[in-house]
């Protein structure tokens, strides 16, 4: 937790002495009366909370907060197909940290589909992995996060967006050339696409021809759907630095 991710701006902020967030500025950073920590608010604001440590274990933060800033993601948009519950949230973690704008998670056609029945998407478990990618990465700007019945939807969502953008899909199997930092061109944006873990069906590769997401590989080992992701993204990513 490199920093505190808060709902609203507020002048100060009371935590219970078995608030996860207590616990973890008490146990593991072990502050003190006087200490500063990070924090921010979602979508908005940096600051600096002053620690004081009261003597029923709650403590209390006087904030201090900077102008706000710009968005602090990256132009990069991730399309997944839904694959086993354990690899999403890898997904949500690593991909939040290295500052996609949002996630499009879409039941693909050699997809499983009892994994949209998983907690992960149930219950608030997503929201929590990618506040905590975002915290993780000291930032806090927070991705959206959208769930569509098959790639179809997905993409005809991507094709309502009004500013130039450049689609990518990874293939083990059919891609000619390699994903390379100047596969995005002109483009200022760019949509990843990445099949499950059983790969894309001939329907889908042709969807994605006729989209224009011209297909790309990452060599020729077969990556796990977590590790491809996160190798695709550090190679776009590196266009923004």
């Amino acid at each position: 937790m490199n920093l505190l991710l808060l709902p609203t701006q507020v002048a100060g902020l009371r935590l219970a002495k078995d608030d996860p967030r207590a616990v973890h500025l008490k146990k593991i950073l072990r502050v003190k009366n006087g200490d500063e920590v990070d924090l921010a608010v979602r979508n908005g604001s940096k600051g600096k909370g002053k620690i004081t440590l009261l003597s029923n274990g709650e403590i209390d933060l006087n904030i201090s907060w900077f102008p706000k800033h710009s968005a602090d993601y990256f132009p990069i948009t991730l399309l997944v197909g839904i694959s086993r519950p354990q690899t999403c949230r890898k997904i949500l973690d690593q991909a939040t940290s290295m500052g996609v704008c949002n996630f499009s998670f879409f039941e693909a056609d050699k997809g499983e589909p009892s994994y949209r029945q998983s907690s992960l998407w149930k219950s608030e478990e997503w929201k929590h992995r990618i506040e905590n990618g975002v915290s993780q990465a000291f930032a806090s700007y927070v991705p959206a996060c959208h769930i569509f019945d098959n790639l179809d939807g997905a993409l005809s969502e991507e094709k309502k967006k009004l500013s130039p953008n450049t689609g990518i899909a990874l293939d083990n199997y059919e891609a000619e050339k390699p994903l390379l930092a100047s596969s995005l061109a002109e483009s200022r944006s760019v949509t990843l696409c990445v099949g499950p873990e059983r790969g894309w069906s001939e329907r889908e590769r042709n969807l994605l021809r006729k989209s224009d997401f011209p297909l790309f590989h990452l060599g020729k080992r077969v990556l796990r759907v977590e590790t491809a992701v996160v190798g695709a993204l550090s190679i776009l990513a590196s266009s923004y630095w």
